[in-house]
């Protein structure tokens, strides 16, 4: 069956309403979560889809999702099967292609790490959103190894991967920085208080990781809060 052509009229209506929800999108990132966003499961049982629906029933993922919109910094001590990583990588997607003119930043122990979350999590979001209209273009830049390690929007806005040390930011001025894993990173202290003169500025910062024993920055956080 062939589809019927739009009217002009029934052409304006559909790129209306998509405009509309594509300004909801912006103003809540949980809903364009819920709606759009396909995530991957690389460790699913063999037989299992990898592909997945944005995990709407964890309560844990939505409250995240709140802090992340609210708290200027954040640190998240996470296990590895929590879905911190992939909320993390969604939300500042969302915020690099709503917020126009924005500087966002992915920290790893090397730039490969950093690099993967750019490619495997924010970009395949990108690529994969369930309704090919809310896609934006972007434009990449890849490693020497072919991962993608920057997005750059139509808006001004990028997101950058960047290997973790003292001096990483020191010529760019950031909107956000998730410095992932930072108990694997030798240089954190130093990284640590480089951050503080971007977070004191209006900056935000995130930290996650996972344990590695009873020393770390996030291990003296939590104990500072006697979590």
């Amino acid at each position: 069956m062939q589809a019927l052509p739009l009217s002009d009229e029934e052409l304006a209506q559909l790129i209306a309403r998509q405009q509309t929800i594509d300004a909801a999108y912006a103003d809540d990132c949980w809903r364009w979560c819920c709606q759009q966003v396909i995530t991957i499961d690389e460790a699913a049982e063999e037989g299992m889809a990898k592909r997945r629906s944005w995990p709407a029933h964890l309560d844990y993922v939505k409250e995240l999702i709140q802090i992340l919109k609210n708290e200027r910094f954040v640190i998240i001590p996470k296990s590895r099967r929590m879905f911190i990583t992939w909320t993390i990588c969604a939300y500042l997607t969302w915020a690099t292609r709503y917020v126009p003119d924005s500087a966002n930043f992915i920290l790893s122990e090397t730039e490969q790490k950093a690099a993967f979350c750019i490619d495997k999590r924010c970009m395949h979001i990108e690529e994969n959103l369930k309704h090919i209209e809310f896609r934006k273009e972007v434009k990449t830049l890849r490693t020497k190894t072919g991962l993608i390690g920057r997005m750059t929007y139509d808006n001004g806005s990028y997101l950058w991967g960047l290997a973790s040390t003292g001096d990483a930011l020191r010529a760019y001025t950031a909107t956000k920085v998730f410095v992932d894993e930072i108990e694997f990173i030798e240089q954190a202290p130093a990284l640590t208080r480089a951050l503080v003169p971007l977070i004191e500025g209006g900056a935000q910062a995130i930290f996650a990781s996972s344990s590695n024993g009873p020393t770390g920055i996030i291990a003296e956080y939590c104990r500072d809060v006697r979590f």
